[in-house]
């Protein structure tokens, strides 16, 4: 009798365990994890801030961090467990001494819904699939790039505001996107012209 009940504790437990593995609500191995980290600089949040792929041994490697502390291990854990560790990892290095960190879990399905919408005086008005990398100028690019009557005085709008970047400016073209964002080239100005080189 001992053994019978036993041995189905140990199946409640695999069960239970399992079933926590493959939750949406903790890392797994297929999971996407979403970092939006705030309370830091700007350029400092857009290099962190993005999506993070789980390597092989269940870490992501997070910029600026020691070599020796860049892999945070977060398989397994709770999205708030993720943020607690992300924190201490920065606080250990003293990086920063009280960051703020907002923490997605998403499967490989739902990461690619995430998408940057670009319209107006562009070749082709599309969404275009988010990654953690893309930059202003690739995102247009991926649309079919400006169009002649595409003014270089493009509009990025984010969570609601709305911000004027310059095409031909290499420090505005190498802005970090983020999912959801949307970008309007409007009608070029009659007497508006275009630099013969990038500008910085």
């Amino acid at each position: 009798m001992i053994t019978r009940i036993f041995q189905l504790l140990m199946v409640f437990c695999l069960f239970a365990l399992t079933t926590h593995a493959q939750s949406p609500d903790y890392v797994s191995p297929r999971s996407t994890i979403e970092i939006i980290i705030k309370g830091v600089p700007p350029n400092d949040a857009s290099m962190i801030s993005g999506a993070y792929t789980l390597a092989a041994d269940g870490t992501i490697r997070l910029p600026m961090l020691p070599a020796e502390s860049q892999a945070v291990r977060v398989v397994g854990k709770s999205a708030r467990e993720v943020e607690d560790a992300l924190i201490k990892a920065y606080q250990k290095a003293e990086i920063y001494a009280a960051p703020t960190f907002v923490v997605k879990i998403q499967t490989a399905d739902a990461i690619k819904q995430l998408e940057v919408q670009v319209s107006g005086g562009v070749r082709a008005s599309k969404r275009v699939p988010w990654t953690r990398d893309m930059t202003l100028v690739a995102a247009i690019a991926d649309a079919g790039d400006l169009t002649d009557f595409g003014s270089r005085y493009i509009t990025l709008t984010r969570n609601g505001k709305t911000q004027k970047y310059d095409y031909f400016c290499i420090r505005h073209r190498n802005i970090k996107l983020q999912p959801g964002d949307q970008i309007f080239v409007p009608q070029r100005g009659m007497f508006e012209a275009r630099p013969a080189a990038l500008i910085p």
